[in-house]
This record gives C-alpha cells, sequence and structure tokens, in this order.
C-alpha cells in the first residue's frame, strides 16, 4: 500500500506545498494588515482590539466580574455611572475627516477668489467711469475750438494732489 502512496507522490506533494504555500502568503497578508491597523488606531489614540474583537481574551470571566462590580457600584451612586459611561465610550474614528478638511479648505479659497474677481470688476468699472468724465472734461471746447482753461488747471491741480 506505501509503495502505491509513494509512485503518485510527487503530483500530490506538489499540490500539498502549493496549498500549504498560498496559505502561508494568505497568513502573512493578513497579519500585515492587522498590524499596520493596530498601528493606525494606536496613531489616533485608540486601543485595537478592544471592542469587537476577533478573538476573546483570555480573561474572558474576569470581565464579567468586573461588570458585576460595576453594576453594583451603579446602584450606589446614580451621578458617577453616567460620568464612568461618558469616559470609557470613545468616539469612532471618521475616516473621511482629512477629506472634508481639504474640500472645506478648497471651497474657502474658492470664495476668496471669487469675492476678489468681484472687487477687481467693480475697481475696474469706477476707474473707466472717472476716465470717461476726465475725457469728456478735457475735450469740451470753446465756439473757436479752444480747449476750456478751467477743465484743464482743474485736472492739474488734481494730478499734483495726488502726486502729493
Amino acid at each position: 500500500m506505501t509503495q502505491f502512496a509513494h509512485s503518485k507522490s510527487k503530483g500530490t506533494r506538489r499540490a500539498i506545498q502549493e496549498y500549504r504555500n498560498k496559505k502561508q502568503t494568505k497568513f502573512n497578508n493578513n497579519t500585515k494588515l492587522l498590524n499596520d491597523y493596530r498601528k493606525m488606531m494606536k496613531k489616533e489614540g485608540y486601543e485595537a482590539g478592544k471592542g469587537t474583537s476577533r478573538k476573546r481574551s483570555s480573561g474572558f470571566e474576569d470581565d464579567n466580574d468586573n461588570r458585576e462590580e460595576a453594576n453594583a457600584n451603579d446602584n450606589d451612586n446614580n451621578d458617577e455611572p453616567q460620568q464612568k459611561m461618558k469616559i470609557l465610550k470613545k468616539r469612532k474614528m471618521d475616516p473621511f475627516t482629512k477629506a472634508r478638511q481639504k474640500a472645506e479648505e478648497a471651497k474657502q479659497a474658492q470664495l476668496q477668489h471669487t469675492q476678489k474677481r468681484e472687487d477687481d470688476l467693480l475697481a475696474r468699472g469706477e476707474r473707466q467711469k472717472q476716465k470717461k468724465i476726465r475725457a469728456k472734461k478735457l475735450s469740451k471746447r470753446t465756439k473757436r475750438g479752444q480747449p476750456i482753461m478751467k477743465d484743464m488747471i482743474e485736472d492739474m491741480l488734481e494730478k499734483i494732489k495726488k502726486t502729493a
């Protein structure tokens, strides 16, 4: 019987070895992902593996004893347990905080850009209006085609006041 098993063994051994290799690589990938997860949780300030962990802790009975003691303490004082619950309860990590922050910054930048653009348009319109008024004054002429000196002198005075 053993001779029969050994005659086919090369192909079977190879298949078993490939299967084991696949399992091992999958296990290694999972451990790498879990380690990365633990590092991120630690970086964010949370304790990895608490709450809904994949395995029960070795002190499962101890946890039950602690809960019973906590329930006994709850009956003594009504104010303190609520504070304890608030302290023990941690907020969940929001995976979109950075994306939201980036979007908010982009939105603020867009608003500032549009506001600046509108202000520039208003200022440009005001300058063009003043330019038209000045050109109209300076283009006025007498009946004989001479420029009106009053407007010319006022324009020169305004220029001097702006520079001084």
